[in-house]
Formats: structure tokens, sequence, C-alpha cells
């Protein structure tokens, strides 16, 4: 009898362990995280992608176009980035996440779960050089499913107060610079 219950208990504790429930939506469509101050909201797209971003945002889902002639420059156009800025700041944004997660959280990441990235989209004002709109994107079969938006409202904040990149000439012709990192945890 105490072994049937203790394998009861065990099961019981063991399901509360690993019963988290993810924070996005299940199938395609899309769920609205209405926040204290913000309003974040999640996309689940075809082949279990999920973007997540702030619902007021200025670009996302707008094309880059030259503001004058309203063409697309298209890929291989001119730097848009002074080099050594986008250096430094390609270096912030890799910090800003590294502080952002836990040691714990950046080693279930990096160890327990097959999809180990989250894509940081970086919508960039071209007049100030500052971000005007970020948006996270990850695999649904990733650990990121269970990170609350306002994990995410964390980063993006931080984001858009640190980072700020020097815009080429060419990049100045641009209604915005749609930039994008990749990044796994050290």
């Amino acid at each position: 009898m105490k072994k049937i219950l203790l394998t009861t208990l065990f099961l019981l504790f063991a399901n509360s362990i690993f019963s988290q429930t993810s924070f996005y939506p299940e199938s395609f469509g899309s769920k609205v995280f209405y926040e204290n101050g913000y309003t974040y909201k999640a996309e689940k797209l075809g082949g279990g992608m999920i973007k997540v971003y702030n619902s007021d945002n200025r670009w996302i889902g707008i094309t880059p176009v030259n503001k004058k002639t309203g063409i697309y420059p298209g890929e291989g156009s001119p730097k848009l980035f002074d080099s050594e800025n986008w250096k430094t700041q390609n270096e912030l944004l890799h910090s800003i996440l590294e502080e952002s997660y836990t040691d714990e959280e950046k080693r279930i990441i990096k160890e327990t779960w097959s999809c180990t990235n989250c894509t940081i989209n970086l919508f960039i004002n071209t007049e100030t050089g500052k971000v005007d709109d970020v948006r996270f994107s990850f695999y649904e079969e990733s650990y990121y499913k269970y990170i609350p938006v306002s994990k995410f409202r964390e980063i993006e904040l931080k984001i858009k107060d640190r980072m700020q990149f020097k815009i080429t000439d060419f990049g100045k012709e641009l209604n915005y610079i749609y930039y994008w990192d990749d990044y796994h945890f050290k």
C-alpha cells in the first residue's frame, strides 16, 4: 500500500513539473495579451513558427522601401550601417539577451530543447538610428513558448533604450531598416 501511495504521489509530482502550458496559440491564428500598460500579439504561422510583438508597432507588416521612389531596395543593397557601429550594436544586442534570461532558463534552452534559437527582428528608424519595433520569432517546439510576454517586453524596452545604429547615407533613404539576429546562448 505504501508503495502504491508513493508511486501515485511521485507521478502527480512529476506531472506537475512537466506539464507547463504554452502561453502562445496552439493552432494557426493569433492571440492578444493585454498586459499592464501594453498589448502584445502572438501569431502562429505555418511550419510551427510563432511571432510575438508589441501591438503598438510602426513598421511590422510594412515593406522597407526607398522614401523617394517607393521601391523596395532588394537584397544585396549597399551598406545600411556604419560597420564598426553595427558590430558594437550587435554585441550589445547579444549582451541584452544574455542578461535578460536566468542561468536556469539558458541552461534549459541550450540542453533540453531541439530548437534553441529565438530570432530577434529589429525595425530601425533611419532618421534616429533607434529601434522602433522588436519582434521575436521561435518555433513552437522550443522552450520559448513557456516564456511570458513580460520577458519579451523587458527585452524590447532594453533594446529600444540602449541601442542606436549609425545609418549610412543609403540607409537614410529608406523608410526603415529591417535587421534580424538569430541568437544562441553561450
